[in-house]
């Protein structure tokens, strides 16, 4: 079962995850509290539909008040069974699709609305998730920023506008029948998708796409009017406003990319003087080479980022140099 596409609407109505928060066992919970671990950024979805379970179990149809839902939880995880209605029973789903469509209603606008001029940051050396209202995934990487549309929900479209770099995890969306599309703006293009996951990088005056899964279009303004290009799983395309260059190639996995998601760069014979600028873009130190020889020294190979002393250390494991650090000056000479 593929629970990474799931909204909270479809875990609470999946029998696996009604056993656990209902009738919980070392099985499901070993499952589950797995899954979190390894999917922290779905935590919001999984509190949702746990409360559209319980809402469902109850006597009274009411939803549960935040501190009933809590003394339930402590009940699951001490591993004491609560008092419920037997999942094999027809009144007991047919509550739970009343529960659904409740919450949705009760709840939908209101996050919506919540998502309006909202804007959201990161400092040097920090990543974040963002969950947006429509189930959508953002990771932010460091020194970024991204831009909800003031009319987030409105059924045209879903915008956002990124400086930085960001991993996108898009969750489709419809309206009437119809697709609601995702598009992302950059200072050099537009990228249009329905539902995908993509790689968006827009630093050094430039805009890096690397699409992972589903399709996208990239829209952009070359000599007065618009191209579009068609993206599929595996392409990476870079194209600067300022030369008006596009490339574009094809590569067996594009996970390298974004492998930063998971606080490391996996670096393929990059030079130590692209790994300087990233230092200085991730961090916001000031990096020097002493040694002009150094520069072309190319390294392969996984590095740590989530503490740029480790990452530091790394180097200087691979490369013949030392690297010594003062505040936010950092120099890198032949060893």
């Amino acid at each position: 079962m593929n629970y990474l596409s799931f909204e909270p609407e479809d875990f609470a109505l999946d029998a696996f995850f009604c056993r656990w928060v209902l009738e919980p066992d070392p099985e499901t919970e070993a499952f589950w509290l797995d899954w979190l671990r390894n999917n922290p950024y779905k935590s919001k979805d999984i509190e949702m539909a746990r409360q559209l379970v319980l809402l469902a179990s109850s006597e009274d149809g009411v939803p549960p008040s935040s501190a009933a839902i809590d003394r339930m939880w402590e009940k699951i995880e001490s591993g004491r069974q609560p008092k419920i209605l037997p999942l094999g029973k027809a009144k007991f789903w047919m509550k739970l699709a009343a529960a659904v469509a409740f919450l949705i209603v009760a709840f939908g606008g209101y996050f919506y609305k919540k998502v309006r001029n909202q804007t959201y940051r990161t400092a040097y050396g920090e990543s974040r998730r963002v969950l947006l209202p429509d189930g959508s995934l953002v990771t932010l990487n460091a020194n970024s920023r991204l831009r909800i549309s003031d009319d987030w929900g409105q059924p045209r479209e879903r915008e956002v506008w990124l400086t930085g770099e960001a991993f996108f995890y898009v969750s489709k969306m419809k309206r009437d029948g119809r697709p609601v599309k995702f598009t992302v703006h950059t200072q050099d293009l537009n990228i249009e998708v329905r539902g995908t996951q993509f790689n968006v990088n827009t630093r050094k005056d430039q805009t890096h796409v690397a699409l992972s899964e589903g399709s996208v279009h990239l829209y952009l303004n070359e000599k007065g009017r618009e191209k579009e290009i068609r993206m599929k799983p595996g392409d990476l395309v870079n194209f600067s406003s300022k030369s008006q260059k596009l490339s574009m190639c094809h590569v067996p996995d594009v996970s390298p990319v974004y492998s930063w998601k998971n606080n490391r760069w996996t670096l393929n014979d990059t030079s130590l003087e692209d790994i300087t600028a990233l230092i200085q873009e991730t961090y916001g130190v000031t990096v020097t080479i002493a040694d002009d020889s150094l520069r072309l020294k190319k390294v392969t190979g996984i590095v740590p980022t989530d503490d740029m002393e480790d990452l530091l250390d790394a180097l200087e494991s691979i490369l013949p140099v030392t690297i010594t650090r003062q505040q936010d000056d950092v120099t890198i000479n032949t060893r």
